[in-house]
């Protein structure tokens, strides 16, 4: 993980005069994330504070558009949900407390997922305003490979922290997003970004192989919602 972080500091200086229609932005910020669900029996609670560290490159078609795309680490994605009826809920997971496979109703199941993720998007500029630009970028799709996920368990006589949930969390995961921000041109060849995106997961994200308490599957589909507030430099 060392490596790769690593990796994401010294590219865009080896980028830097490669091309004139290249730009490489080191992009960095907190994330607030929430999870959502298609089944009336479960309840969102909650959200999470994460961050996430980008690298991004961008391919300018002219001084308006672009097409950006890039690699990055995404940690502590995800959030609480409330199952208003219990049963075996994490089948996937090998616990580390007695009775795991029978819990309450009304528990409360927390996530935090690890995510390398790869996006792609399209990027439009406004004229110069003194040294302010303002951009938007849309749409913007992501591709995220699943590195870790750990959760929570709070529920009528049963409370668990940190338990490994690799295994109830799809390895890979698609989503969409939009973004907003501004520009500012800080000296030759180096600007500064600020900036805000919305990001939500297209497809199911948790792995529910297991069963309620009547005997029903449960098979929600459960997606990842999330505020990056981004800040950045652009090479």
């Amino acid at each position: 993980m060392k490596k790769l972080i690593c990796i994401l500091m010294v590219i865009p200086y080896l980028a830097i005069s490669q091309s004139e229609k290249l730009k490489v932005s080191l992009l960095t910020g907190p994330t607030f994330s929430w999870l959502t669900t298609d089944e009336n029996t479960i309840e969102s609670k909650g959200n999470r504070l994460g961050f996430k560290l980008h690298l991004q490159g961008e391919y300018l078609f002219n001084d308006k558009f672009s097409i950006t795309s890039g690699l990055g680490l995404s940690f502590l994605q995800g959030g609480s949900l409330n199952y208003k009826q219990g049963g075996n809920l994490w089948s996937e997971t090998k616990w580390s407390v007695p009775h795991g496979d029978s819990l309450p109703n009304g528990v409360n199941l927390s996530y935090r997922v690890k995510y390398f993720e790869i996006p792609v998007a399209f990027k439009m500029r406004t004229a110069e305003f003194g040294k302010y630009r303002f951009y938007a970028q849309l749409p913007e799709f992501f591709l995220g490979v699943r590195l870790g996920a750990r959760g929570n368990i709070n529920g009528q006589g049963i409370v668990s922290k940190d338990e490994n949930i690799k295994s109830q969390i799809y390895f890979v995961s698609l989503g969409w997003g939009l973004g907003f921000g501004t520009e500012y041109h800080f000296k030759e060849n180096i600007d500064l970004l600020f900036g805000v995106r919305y990001q939500q997961s297209l497809t199911d994200v948790t792995d529910d192989s297991g069963r309620y308490f009547d005997g029903t599957s449960q098979n929600s589909k459960d997606k990842i919602n999330a505020i990056d507030i981004r800040i950045g430099i652009i090479f």
